[in-house]
């Protein structure tokens, strides 16, 4: 038995995946990779965005971007944590003069108008002041301490300021039809969503838990697919890829249908007091 990352409640083993050992939490559900058991780290090098998520980066999804922005009070201040490449603070650049851009990364971006971008570990680089909302998107799930990542987002946020977190959602249909396959040993797509880079896998009950902990309240909490040019598969055939791909599409209408689609966003605003 070991304890879960968010809540602090016990956590039983519920599968050995390739890369690492998978527990979940018997009381908020979350489910997260054993530290010790990680055969080896993730390097984030420029091979994560260039081969192993060449979709995923090349189609970013301007859906979530657009809700995102339209949340945004005008002239504020906002932060991209794990900007990545800078897409969705290009896309307020481009739809959202009237706000003041900043990004912060472990890589590094060249410079671009309108944007301060910083290179540096989110939760120990100094970053000046604070931001009327802080944005966080497919970042949370990487980080090793989500406990000091949250209480830094808050620190970043000012009274009363906006945080929007997105991540995958464990408890979509994807993930369970994943968690079906692997038990009747087929386990592409749980290996795939499961590996070493997903340190968490967050439910919604865990997510909020981890988030209504710090002391943020939750406005909305909302389920949505990514673009389906953007998923990654791992199948070089073209034809079994396009199988998959209409698969996965079927999937996506359901998921949207049922409110069990595979990632999901939080909009939280920061309850603490100047």
């Amino acid at each position: 038995m070991v304890t879960c990352n968010v809540c602090g409640g016990p956590a039983a083993f519920m599968a050995k995946h390739p890369e690492a050992d998978l527990y979940r939490c018997r009381s908020c559900t979350h489910c997260f990779s054993l530290p010790d058991s990680i055969v080896e780290a993730e390097p984030y090098t420029t091979e994560y965005f260039d081969q192993h998520h060449q979709r995923w980066f090349a189609h970013p999804n301007i859906e979530l971007f657009a809700n995102i922005a339209r949340g945004l009070p005008r002239g504020a201040s906002v932060l991209d944590v794990g900007c990545g490449r800078g897409d969705f603070l290009k896309y307020l650049g481009r739809t959202r003069p009237d706000l003041t851009l900043t990004g912060i990364d472990l890589s590094p971006n060249a410079p671009f108008p309108g944007i301060h971008f910083v290179q540096g570990d989110f939760l120990t680089t100094p970053l000046a002041g604070q931001f009327d909302a802080v944005v966080s998107l497919a970042v949370i799930e990487h980080v090793v301490d989500v406990q000091g990542f949250v209480a830094r987002l808050q620190q970043l946020v000012k009274p009363g300021g906006r945080v929007t977190v997105m991540t995958l959602n464990e408890s979509s249909l994807l993930f369970a039809l994943a968690r079906t396959g692997k038990r009747v040993g087929v386990s592409l797509a749980f290996d795939r969503l499961y590996s070493r880079h997903h340190l968490h896998n967050f439910t919604r009950d865990s997510l909020r838990a981890l988030m209504e902990g710090h002391g943020f309240e939750i406005e909305s909490d909302v389920t949505h697919n990514a673009p389906l040019a953007a998923i990654d598969i791992p199948i070089t055939n073209r034809i079994a890829d396009a199988l998959l791909r209409s698969g996965m599409w079927v999937l996506c209408q359901v998921g949207n249908a049922t409110g069990r689609a595979y990632l999901q966003t939080v909009n939280c605003r920061n309850r603490v007091v100047a």
